[in-house]
This record gives C-alpha cells, structure tokens and sequence, in this order.
C-alpha cells in the first residue's frame, strides 16, 4: 500500500509540473513558429504591416508577450526574430514552495533569421 502512495506521489508532482509547464511549452513553440513565418513570408513586407501581424497572431492565440520575449529586428535581407520563454518550474504544495535549487525556471530561446 505504500509503495502505491509513494507512485501516486511521484506522478501527481509530474502532472502538476506538466500542468504549469505545459502551456509555456505550447506557447513557446507557437511562437517559434510566427518567428519562423516572419522571417520566410514576411521579409518582403514593411515592419508596420509585420508587427500588425504578428500582434494578430498573438492575440489570437492568446499569448501575452513583454519586449523581452519576442524580439523582432529588421536586417537588410528581412527581417530576424528572437524567442525567449521563462516557464516557471516552482509548484506550491499545501501553502510549501517546491523548486529544484538553481532550476526554479525554465528558458527556451530560438532565433530566427540572420
């Protein structure tokens, strides 16, 4: 019976992280894939047209972005994006904070375009 309580420990803190993680994940790679459309579709178009775009995209997905987290600069063959996400990792049990010292969040970076 232990060894039951210990399994179902272990894997309601799995899906808990997956819960938090989860759709920093998904939205992570929903804008890695913008990032990728920007640079290969959109290099022809003006930066106003691509920002409207792109803020298009966004607010359909329902993802909110800081200046920080998707950067897109104009270089002279387009246009380049950089994508960082922090998905934090730190799960409140029972009013206690649960974290791994030195992995309390989690950064995923893509660049796109040159």
């Amino acid at each position: 019976m232990s060894k039951l309580m210990i399994i179902a420990g272990i894997l309601g803190l799995f899906l808990t992280f997956l819960g938090k993680a989860g759709p920093g994940i998904y939205d992570y790679y929903l804008m890695k894939d913008l990032a990728d459309r920007v640079v290969l579709d959109y290099a022809s178009l003006p930066m106003k047209e691509v920002m409207r775009r792109i803020e298009f995209e966004l607010d359909r997905s329902n993802i909110k972005v800081s200046e920080e987290t998707f950067q897109v600069r104009e270089t002279k063959q387009g246009y380049q994006v950089l994508v960082t996400q922090r998905i934090p990792l730190v799960v409140e049990v029972g009013g206690r904070t649960l974290a791994m010292k030195g992995h309390e969040e989690m950064v995923l970076h893509y660049e796109a375009g040159k």
